[in-house]
């Protein structure tokens, strides 16, 4: 298939149902309009290239009307786009959604371009004119000022000759040494570079001097896109070899363009971020190809350049780990593998807060037990790039692989008609959601492996109020009987917080066990005593107090997030054993006497090998003081008397 094909293919993946893109998670969100104005801009000009066949024309004529539709939708009343649907609109977003229109035949509003007028200055255009009147966000920039040239060009407002005008006035004099432009809003020169050659290009190419050449040579694939796409403007030795050996395994770019915040009112940059998904970065590489000309747009390639699993780590610590706990690292690094085989695929976006709500956006999580060693963890499974319906079918089937690996398929098919229940493709869950799948493995040294599977409630992501609901729905599913014990147990939490999340656990020999996860508003010694009184457990709290000396007390996690999780016996409906975790909180101290002092309280009550020697391999991987280490505590009273766990995040990926 073709490159700009595969880069065509790809970003039609990444394009959610309705017709628009995510990525840039910032403080404020994460950008849909903008990056879908940009993105479907690209996919408008790969609908008009000679150099792909008619049905790549086609599918990116089909993506680029719906994203013009979404777009459409998207402005509401006002006709004008801000970085994303909930904040205010800016001269950027709004030039990027007229291109696509414009492209696409579609009407314009009027809105739109005289917002655009309006953020014109004499020495160019301005993200904000009126929401922020001094500072950074409101001083023109050479990137910004040739989007709004050429939408409003492209619009029928400008003439090539008002065009060429415009580049002269507000463009020709941003030209730095050694003749690049750059702008506050990236790191790469090569973006605001691209934006004032096309926008020359345009307009007749109204004298250029001197031609622009990087500062140093590019070292990312939306670096290498972007100076493919200068070059192929200026007719200059352009090496398409870079970006070609950049693409991703499955087609498309890994998100490695890098967006600034600066501060609004002056100073630095407060913030960066990434396009984690890729959608920027693969835009970028279309539109470059679409440029370059047919012999790189139709480059007949067999396909992108393969890659095993470097780059992350994570194979190894899982190996290590399981060899220095008494496990057969090899049988626990294949395991791992294919349960991780898309996930952490090269190029890996990890660590991505944007992707992930894990373990502070890395994409796997460690714990340890004071019972018999045993390597346990939970990752992110499935593509992370894709939409949240596409992306858990993805983490559905790489979790059916793992079963059959792990003889576990029986259980799986048992469980399937509870998660179908809370995995719906009805489900309209938005294009944010970063958690709805995931998995783990618990291996101990007594010969067991549990396949561990975790479904969101998606109380957050979808608002609706029936997290409760599709959980008792699940469990119905698995056998649990109307009128259950456990059921009013669940109903008696709604009060205290909301149900998050449905665990599985898989064994060899068919069975499977249930657990339900609440988020309830910090330490509660009263409603624990109730649930374990409900549960007919010992109702003494201090039994499960999030209680380590020199580490957490009950007074200060009365404070903080905290959950309670029920496991449920679907046969008998009854509550078997109450889980109450408590996240650790940013501790005045470092890793090292942090681990020494929870291994301790831990011989105290059980075995601590396990802990220590998971704590000692992922500390070597953090920063003393970073304090994100230790993750959540835990512990689990059932018949069989209390378990503590600690949950601890992997070394920070190489």
């Amino acid at each position: 298939m073709q490159v700009a094909a595969r880069a065509v293919q790809h970003l039609r993946r990444l394009q959610h149902p309705r017709g628009s893109w995510s990525d840039f998670m910032v403080a404020v969100g994460t950008s849909d309009t903008w990056v879908t104005g940009y993105a479907g801009t690209a996919l408008a000009a790969a609908a008009r290239s000679e150099h792909l066949a008619p049905a790549v024309r086609a599918a990116a004529a089909a993506g680029a009307d719906a994203a013009a539709d979404w777009l459409l939708g998207a402005a509401g009343g006002g006709g004008v786009w801000g970085y994303h649907r909930n904040v205010a609109p800016d001269a950027d977003s709004t030039a990027w959604a007229v291109r696509l229109l414009a492209a696409r035949g579609r009407p314009v509003p009027s809105a739109a371009l005289e917002f655009l007028a309006a953020h014109e200055s004499e020495t160019g255009y301005r993200t904000y004119a009126d929401v922020y009147r001094k500072g950074h966000w409101s001083e023109p920039t050479p990137d910004v000022s040739a989007a709004a040239l050429l939408a409003r060009h492209e619009a029928g407002v400008l003439d090539r000759a008002e065009l060429a005008a415009g580049w002269t006035k507000l463009i020709a004099g941003w030209q730095r040494p050694p003749g690049r432009w750059t702008s506050i809003w990236w790191a790469e020169d090569g973006y605001p570079t691209v934006l004032a050659l096309e926008a020359w290009t345009v307009a007749g190419r109204p004298g250029l001097t001197p031609v622009p050449a990087p500062v140093r040579p590019p070292s990312t694939a939306f670096g290498h896109a972007l100076w493919l796409h200068a070059y192929a403007l200026t007719e200059g030795p352009a090496d398409a070899r870079p970006l070609l050996a950049a693409e991703r395994p499955g087609g498309g770019w890994p998100g490695d363009a890098e967006l600034l915040v600066p501060s609004p009112t002056g100073g630095g940059v407060t913030e960066r971020s990434h396009d984690a998904r890729g959608v920027f970065t693969t835009a970028t590489a279309l539109r470059a190809l679409l440029v370059a000309g047919p012999d790189l747009a139709g480059a007949d390639l067999t396909g992108p350049p393969g890659r095993d699993r470097t780059g992350h780590g994570y194979d190894r610590t899982v190996a290590v780990l399981a060899a220095d706990l008494g496990l057969d690292p090899d049988r626990a690094a294949s395991v791992f593998a294919e349960l991780t085989r898309e996930s952490l695929a090269a190029p890996a976006p990890w660590p991505s807060a944007q992707l992930s709500g894990l373990a502070g956006g890395l994409p796997m999580e460690l714990s340890a037990t004071d019972g018999e060693p045993s390597l346990r963890y939970t990752t992110e499974v499935g593509d992370p790039v894709l939409p949240p319906h596409a992306r858990a079918r993805s983490g559905l089937a790489a979790i059916g692989r793992t079963a059959a690996l792990l003889d576990c398929t029986a259980a799986w098919d048992a469980v399937r008609p509870a998660v179908d229940v809370l995995v719906d493709p009805a489900l309209p869950v938005p294009e944010g959601c970063r958690f709805w799948v995931w998995a783990g493995v618990d291996s101990s040294t007594g010969g067991g492996e549990t396949l561990k599977v975790y479904l969101s409630t998606l109380h957050h992501d979808l608002a609706d109020g029936r997290a409760r609901e599709r959980v008792v729905a699940a469990l119905h599913r698995l056998g649990l009987p109307a009128g259950a014990p456990a059921l009013r147990v669940l109903e008696g939490l709604d009060g205290y917080g909301f149900c998050q999340e449905l665990g599985l656990g898989l064994s060899r020999d068919g069975r499977f066990g249930v657990k339900v996860y609440y988020e309830v508003r910090g330490w509660q010694p009263a409603l624990v005593a109730a649930v374990l009184a409900a549960a007919g457990l010992p109702d003494d709290p201090a039994a499960v107090a999030p209680t380590i000396p020199g580490v957490m007390n009950e007074e200060v996690a009365a404070a903080h997030r905290a959950g309670i999780a029920l496991r449920i016996s679907p046969a008998t409906g009854t509550v078997t054993e109450v889980t109450t975790a408590t996240a650790f909180m940013r501790p005045m101290i470092g890793n090292t006497e942090l681990s020494r002092r929870i291994g301790d309280w831990l011989a105290t009550t059980g075995d601590r090998r396990t802990f220590d020697v998971t704590a000692a391999h992922t500390r070597a991987g953090w920063p003393e003081q970073s304090g994100r280490m230790h993750g959540l505590f835990t512990r689990s009273l059932s018949t069989r008397g209390v378990r503590n766990t600690v949950y601890v995040r992997p070394p920070l990926p190489e």
